[in-house]
């Protein structure tokens, strides 16, 4: 009998092990893969709004700092962020379309046909009226066109293509002769499915009234209440990471919750410092960049390093990480978050979630300790997390390093779990290359 003992990245490793069964089950679910294929495919557009975004940030007067780092462009900059607008911005609509189609495609039926159908979906499930402009003209607000509105294209891409997929199956469509050309006789046996899925859509959004992305934040609303401490400060970082691994944006909906009193809490730290009060006896730990210091660090960071490990085995990582890096610097993460993706990917949904929630504990002690200095001062949203730590509280040294800290930590939590994503990856192409032979 050996006395060997089990060191904890054994233990580690043999859970992953055991659940790697079902995750790899989870993934192949065809709705999971069309999700999945379907952020893959928008990552492009993504890309493009996160290079847009960051050279808007370095032009534009109070982006990073309070006048342009870039001041020769700053004629440009309304110009540029357009750019951004049309990409990220409405990301929603670019995703919804990309997973109609793939999971038409998944079905067995055409790519256009589903990429439409769930368009259409997504638009019926956003509207319950048409709005009227200032200027007396109709239109429609785009407040969920954006990141906030993926759960809903989530939600228009399983309705409308279940729907048409059961009407071609049980041959509820308008037939035409075989002599009409394939697009002309896709969109009329089209017709009569777009039809139940305009019903459908009509009725939750319309006469029930349910509003599926604003639904989320109001659930909210009384579970994060205005609390200075380290379980309320966890709890969010935790219902945020969950949000977005389902495939909405978790800091969008919580912030909507928590930014108030925030704002609140970092100006009562301001005043406090202004009236004489050391650092580490400001009122408050938790203010609006708390997160900063730990959430993307801790996750998407680490993931970029893994990326580069493995980008021999995988090629694919190789470019997806040199494009994704300058953007993850300053905290721009959706270039990570849709690329690989980490949302509803069953390997990385787990130390996704995991990370966020440890290093959210340990960043609030730290900070209550005194290690990372309380902040006080606020600063963009995109300032590189080491700078936020160190200038957010007056040059705190142990702010600036505490980043660091998270992504090796963050590093940890990940190894096992994207090693085993890796393995499946590399059997995903050993079986698509069998199936070319």
């Amino acid at each position: 009998m050996s006395n060997q003992k089990t060191s904890f990245m054994d233990k580690i490793m043999s859970l992953v092990d055991k659940i790697a069964g079902p995750l790899t089950a989870f993934g192949n679910i065809p709705f999971v893969k069309a999700v999945t294929n379907g952020m893959a495919g928008s990552i492009g557009i993504t890309m493009i709004g996160s290079i847009a975004l960051i050279v808007y940030l370095l032009c534009s007067d109070g982006g990073l700092t309070a006048t342009a780092l870039l001041p020769f462009m700053r004629p440009l900059a309304g110009k540029i962020v357009l750019i951004q607008s049309l990409s990220m911005g409405i990301m929603g609509i670019y995703i919804v379309v990309a997973m109609g189609s793939e999971y038409a495609e998944i079905k067995g039926f055409s790519k256009t046909t589903g990429a439409v159908g769930a368009l259409f979906a997504f638009f019926l499930l956003n509207y319950d009226s048409v709005g009227s402009m200032t200027d007396g003209t109709s239109g429609f607000s785009s407040a969920y066109w954006g990141s906030g509105g993926i759960i809903t294209a989530m939600v228009a891409a399983a309705i409308s293509i279940n729907i048409i997929d059961y009407c071609y199956k049980k041959n509820i469509k308008i037939t035409l002769p075989d002599s009409v050309p394939p697009a002309i006789a896709d969109s009329f046996s089209s017709v009569i499915p777009y039809t139940f899925v305009a019903i459908v859509c009509w009725f939750i959004r319309t006469i029930l009234n349910f509003n599926i992305a604003s639904w989320i934040t109001t659930i909210l609303l009384p579970v994060l209440g205005a609390a200075d401490n380290v379980a309320m400060f966890t709890l969010q970082q935790f219902l945020s990471a969950l949000l977005w691994s389902a495939g909405l944006h978790g800091d969008n909906i919580t912030g909507a919750v928590t930014s108030t009193f925030l704002t609140a809490f970092t100006i009562e730290n301001q005043e406090a410092f202004l009236a004489g009060t050391a650092v580490k006896d400001l009122p408050h730990v938790w203010t609006s960049n708390l997160s900063r210091l730990s959430q993307w660090v801790s996750s998407c960071w680490p993931l970029l390093i893994l990326m580069w490990k493995d980008s021999k085995k995988l090629p694919q990582f190789k470019p997806l990480a040199l494009i994704s890096l300058p953007p993850a610097i300053f905290c721009i993460i959706e270039p990570v978050m849709f690329g690989l993706p980490i949302m509803l990917n069953p390997f990385l949904i787990v130390p996704f979630i995991v990370s966020h929630t440890v290093c959210a504990v340990l960043t609030y002690l730290a900070t209550q300790i005194g290690f990372v200095g309380k902040m006080y001062i606020s600063l963009p949203w995109a300032t590189p997390s080491p700078l936020l730590g160190l200038l957010g509280s007056g040059f705190s040294i142990g702010g600036f390093i505490w980043p660091f800290i998270m992504c090796a930590l963050g590093l940890v939590i990940f190894w096992p779990f994207w090693n085993k994503f890796v393995e499946d990856e590399l059997r995903k192409a050993a079986e698509r290359e069998a199936a070319e032979e």
